[in-house]
């Protein structure tokens, strides 16, 4: 999956970096930017910012969340919920915000392999009940 990503990455003009989270927040994977501290400090501030969100978003009765689009002075960022990741696209502001939305379609693929390979431990059945997170989504959200 990591060598499709960085294909993937390449690939777009203006994506910067890629990652995989579960749905509580835990990177899966990363490719893309360097880990230094600040890229790793921004990188966990808006994965906490995202998983802050879902609840809210539940409360909008507007269907399963496929993705999470925004646009700042200095970059744009894609949060695709596909399967039970969170892909997240960073780019700068020369990436074309099309390619970032519709790259959903070519990273639906490698989140179907990586159901299959490792899925996430999330008490879905594969483990003993557990108490479900509070940034965990309802089974429905990716419907």
């Amino acid at each position: 999956a990591q060598q499709e990503l960085e294909e993937l990455m390449l690939t777009y003009e203006g994506v910067c970096a890629i990652f995989i989270t579960d749905h509580d927040g835990g990177v899966v994977l990363n490719v893309g930017l360097p880990s230094t501290l600040d890229n790793s400090r921004f990188r966990q501030q808006l994965i906490v910012s995202h998983i802050t969100t879902i609840p809210q978003i539940h409360k909008l009765n507007m269907g399963g969340h496929q993705t999470t689009f925004a646009m700042y002075e200095s970059h744009q960022i894609a949060i695709h919920s596909i399967a039970k990741y969170y892909f997240i696209v960073h780019a700068g502001t020369n990436a074309n915000t099309g390619m970032m939305l519709a790259m959903r379609d070519k990273l639906t693929p490698i989140a179907t392999h990586m159901m299959t390979v490792c899925p996430p431990i999330d008490g879905d059945g594969t483990m003993l009940p557990s108490i479900p997170s509070a940034a965990a989504p309802p089974p429905d959200f990716d419907d």
